[in-house]
């Protein structure tokens, strides 16, 4: 039990978050004696100086200027809650969208000064181009391309709700996902991915009113786009994006791009910066140190063979530790 938690708590000091007793709790679905026994065990790992504990918040190693940083970040989020309610509704006023998600760090109840408000949209099948295309035009025009309220780096369509890739990384982003347009198909993409459970055996997700749908101006629109003839629209929007994309990005290695990028009729995942990589070997290296100094074993020999072979030598790996934590947030985001 206590392992799970030490995970998590590693997982989520790559964004220099610390964490609650209840929030490490709920994230490992522990209750009653279980978490009672699991905290016990957590406090006598800060005891011994191997976590940290400062004003109710657990961290690794000894970070206590974390919380105030968090704490900065939590009131930071709620203020910008309105620009993200306001941006949901507009893109869920848009034709064919589904369902609207907050994803990334505001997901998380957090964001940083300059952080973007990331988006998670879910469109009709065979109309997720013909939405992301639109979407660019107005923030082309309206908003002069600026990402700071209006990142929509991730679109998948109605029928393709389940998410291929199974990590940590994944299984965070899809947990913690804010619905804010269509619960229902929140819902249903909860159930979709059941998988996750292994990770988050219970919902952590933020609750938010829901904006109201099927706007009569959209449904019309909807109506009037509904043909074959937009299908081929779709497909060409698709394929046209797809060159741009692949011209932008011409200086990454093509093993490179297909971890950064999926561009597919159902599915548009946008994330150029390499974040999930990055973090997974973060995570891996944190665990590497933790092991060696605290003796408690936490990789299995799956997650060890599989990481193993891209990590940089353990020396590397501890100088990156002695890095300021101001360094550490302006490399990833939460």
């Amino acid at each position: 039990m206590v392992k799970d938690l030490i995970k998590t708590i590693l997982y989520f000091d790559i964004f220099a978050y610390p964490l609650t007793g209840d929030e490490l709790l709920l994230y490992n679905g522990l209750r009653g004696d279980d978490a009672r026994q699991a905290l016990d065990e957590l406090d006598k790992l800060v005891e011994a100086g191997m976590l940290g504990y400062s004003r109710g918040f657990y961290y690794y190693r000894g970070k206590p200027a974390m919380v105030d940083r968090r704490l900065n970040g939590n009131r930071l989020a709620e203020k910008r809650m309105d620009a993200a309610r306001k941006y949901s509704g507009i893109i869920a006023s848009f034709p064919f969208v589904e369902a609207v998600m907050l994803s990334g760090s505001i997901a998380k109840g957090y964001m940083g000064k300059n952080d973007d408000i990331d988006y998670f949209i879910v469109t009709k099948p065979q109309r997720l181009w013909l939405v992301r295309s639109m979407l660019v035009l107005f923030k082309k025009i309206f908003l002069r391309n600026s990402y700071r309220n209006f990142c929509i780096n991730y679109f998948v369509d109605t029928n393709h709700l389940a998410i291929s890739e199974k990590n940590r990384f994944i299984a965070t982003e899809i947990a913690f996902l804010q619905p804010m347009f269509n619960n229902e198909i929140h819902a249903q993409m909860m159930e979709e991915n059941p998988w996750i459970k292994d990770y988050y055996p219970l919902p952590v997700y933020r609750r938010s009113p829901s904006i109201k749908k099927n706007k009569p101006l959209k449904k019309f629109f909807e109506f009037l786009l509904d043909h074959r003839l937009t299908d081929g629209i779709d497909g060409y929007l698709q394929r046209v994006s797809e060159k741009i994309i692949r011209k932008k990005f011409n200086h990454m290695e093509e093993a490179l791009f297909e971890r950064s990028f999926s561009i597919q009729s159902n599915e548009l995942r946008y994330l150029p910066n390499r974040q999930q990589q990055r973090i997974m070997n973060r995570f891996c290296w944190k665990m590497i140190v933790f092991e060696r100094d605290s003796g408690i074993q936490l990789r299995s020999r799956i997650y060890k063979h599989h990481y193993q072979s891209s990590m940089p030598p353990l020396s590397l790996q501890m100088a990156s530790q002695t890095r300021s934590v101001k360094h550490q947030n302006q490399r990833v985001a939460l």
